[in-house]
């Protein structure tokens, strides 16, 4: 029995990873190409009708060859013999312009290499090194303007770093309180309905009530700690709840695990499945992860932040009846 446990949480953890890699990736692919670490080549002839990314790759953009998009390219090398009617990024690296190359767009280029033969036309400007945009900020403090094209990348990073931080997160709380997290998810476990709808009851009163309170103006600071703690209380509550993922998989091992690995990893592989399911189905892949929200909301104020074990009215039975006293 305990080894088919044991294949169940394998396959779910195989599960749990693919979808943490493949948000990222649908994240970048919905609307990029995105080539890290690797080789790619667009051939003559070939039309490639979205932004070019390249970390750390070898691109090669032959004759004949167009992209409608930006190219953005960090680290790595682009030899460009072809049409590129967006504008082109090079931080670090090596870009070769052939003699049939044309970029409708502007070139921007920090710490590259480029070697330009003089029949490639740019149509755009040229900022490099001493001549890149920049935004003027109070203070004279200059920070460079290398443009929204670097969403896709900020994109993924973003991803792997919330998904730290909500590790790490769940590892220093799991170090502190353990027994508050164990209190909440097991109040989550034992009542998720009631525990859901008291997070969605209270999601949709108590921004109402912090509306109300900030009208009159000086209840403003109320107001705003109000809306912190509803913030932190959610927080906690998804926590739990990864917490007590980590708990279940540690269950399949036979050495005992700290409740920070516990934790930390049941977080990071609870938000990866919820962010996953966003990232792949976006129309509604948000609901999972509102659900899980709800249910850890109203667990985290059933157990008063885990200070106190939840304990559910007892239902009354048909073989108990409620003791009847006679009239005096």
């Amino acid at each position: 029995m305990r080894r088919m446990h044991t294949r169940f949480y394998s396959v779910l953890l195989m599960v749990i990873i693919l979808l943490g890699i493949s948000a990222p990736a649908a994240l970048a692919a919905s609307q990029n190409a995105v080539v890290v670490g690797n080789s790619y080549t667009l051939e003559s002839g070939q039309i490639l009708n979205e932004d070019l990314f390249i970390l750390g790759g070898n691109v090669n953009l032959k004759s004949g060859s167009t992209i409608n998009g930006n190219v953005i390219l960090i680290g790595g090398n682009v030899q460009a013999a072809g049409m590129i009617t967006g504008n082109i990024i090079v931080l670090g690296g090596t870009l070769n312009l052939a003699s049939t190359f044309v970029l409708n767009g502007d070139l921007t280029t920090a710490g590259t290499a480029v070697n330009r033969d003089p029949g490639a036309q740019i149509n755009g400007s040229i900022n490099t090194n001493q001549n890149v945009p920049t935004v003027i900020l109070p203070g004279q403090v200059q920070i460079p303007n290398l443009s929204n094209n670097l969403n896709p990348f900020f994109k993924v990073l973003g991803f792997f770093l919330r998904l730290f931080l909500w590790a790490l997160a769940a590892m220093v709380l799991a170090m502190f309180i353990p027994n508050h997290l164990t209190r909440t998810s097991q109040a989550a476990i034992t009542e998720p309905l009631i525990s859901g709808g008291l997070g969605l009851l209270t999601v949709i009163v108590v921004p109402v009530v912090m509306v109300l309170l900030a009208i009159t103006i000086c209840l403003i600071p109320i107001a705003l700690l109000g809306l912190l703690v509803l913030v932190i209380a959610w927080i906690f509550g998804l926590i739990s709840m990864g917490y007590e993922v980590g708990r279940r998989i540690s269950g399949t091992s036979t050495v005992v695990w700290h409740p920070a690995i516990s934790a930390g990893l049941g977080t990071l592989l609870l938000m990866a499945v919820l962010s996953g399911v966003e990232a792949l189905v976006p129309c509604v892949g948000w609901i999972p992860k509102a659900l899980v929200g709800f249910v850890g909301l109203g667990a985290v104020l059933l157990t008063q932040f885990g200070m106190k074990t939840y304990t559910p009215t007892p239902k009354l039975t048909a073989s108990n009846p409620p003791e009847i006293l006679p009239p005096a």
